[in-house]
């Protein structure tokens, strides 16, 4: 069995010989363990399932993210970072006063020029994995996070509660980049698209459930729609406790929801939703991985596939490795998910 095959039945609930696995890595991981961490990656690169690929203005291939310094991106948001390997945060948003709204271009004609000198080298990468058998991740879309970047996170919040006439215009001008930046992937060999917010606070979603029904829900149902008639499959990560949204996703068709499982409980979440999404992962990256033992992020995962991983499918087994997990921590997860499968 591909890797590819895995997920889709794992997706399908359709069972599959082992729990498909998935890895990511941030930069500052490399940079801190070295070759060490690089030959264990390699020596287990055949479990692992899914290839993710990023483009232009992704956070991915756009190396400025991750090192130290100022940096203004596509948008024109100027970026500080202060840790290498690690993404850092806008410090001057492009319309922190919506009075520049006025003449504001979203950068749609640079990704189409930068995206049209990418795509074969692209495409290259994309065919080699698809070679190998992989299921393929293409993109990365953020709505909440780049209205973010572009506002300021308070002044952003303050526009939710108020529903400011600007947020709505800026809101427009997001969702037409998203378009276009959607169907360039979606012309691409992959297997599904990824969307990343972060919508939950340690106990609680960030803003109130009713707004993001109401303001957000509609954006990206459009965009889940699109991707679903192309034959694609939808992935959304969230950070935080987004207990509130599981029922949404589920009901607008998403496909895998990563979400931080262990900061709302496991059990808790499984009680209620396995079965009706599949869970792409993780092992606990606040605690678990960076400050447990071997044993315990074998254990973690035994309780995932015991609690999750119901008719065949609904769990993959997933993760992302920071500076702070040690390599046997690593190795360990690399383990845990073929010795509990059954």
């Amino acid at each position: 069995m591909t890797g590819r095959e895995r997920v889709l039945r794992t997706l399908a609930f359709q069972g599959t010989d082992r729990i498909p696995m998935d890895m990511w890595v941030l930069p500052a991981a490399r940079l801190h363990h070295g070759k060490a961490f690089e030959d264990l990656c390699q020596k287990n690169a055949d479990k692992l399932d899914i290839a993710a690929f990023v483009g232009p203005f992704d956070h991915g291939f756009t190396p400025e993210y991750y090192q130290v310094g100022k940096f203004t991106d596509p948008w024109g948001s100027v970026w500080s970072n202060l840790q290498a390997g690690v993404i850092g945060e806008v410090k001057e948003p492009v319309l922190a006063d919506y009075d520049r709204l006025a003449g504001y271009k979203a950068p749609t004609e640079r990704f189409l020029r930068e995206w049209a000198a990418e795509k074969d080298a692209l495409a290259g990468r994309i065919a080699e994995a698809r070679a190998q058998g992989k299921f393929i991740l293409g993109g990365w879309i953020s709505i909440f996070e780049r209205l973010q970047f572009l506002r300021g996170t308070e002044d952003l919040y303050c526009d939710i509660a108020l529903e400011e006439e600007g947020m709505f215009a800026m809101m427009d001008l997001v969702m037409d980049f998203m378009r276009v930046y959607l169907d360039a992937w979606l012309e691409m060999d992959i297997d599904g698209i990824p969307f990343g917010d972060d919508w939950g606070s340690q106990r609680s979603l960030l803003i109130s459930p009713n707004a993001w029904v109401k303001l957000f829900k509609p954006l990206y149902q459009e965009l889940f729609d699109r991707i679903h008639a192309a034959g694609k499959k939808v992935f959304f990560h969230s950070d935080g406790y987004i207990w509130d949204l599981y029922p949404h996703f589920i009901e607008m068709g998403v496909d895998a929801v990563n979400s931080q499982l262990w900061c709302m409980g496991v059990k808790k979440v499984a009680e209620q939703f396995a079965g009706k999404i599949t869970f792409w992962g993780e092992i606990s990256r606040q605690d678990i991985l960076p400050r447990g033992t071997p044993e315990e992020v074998k254990a973690a995962a035994k309780a995932m596939i015991r609690a999750l991983h119901v008719n065949g499918g609904g769990l993959i087994g997933q993760s992302e490795i920071n500076k702070d997990v040690p390599l046997a921590n690593v190795e360990a997860f690399f383990e845990a998910w073929n010795e509990e499968n059954t």
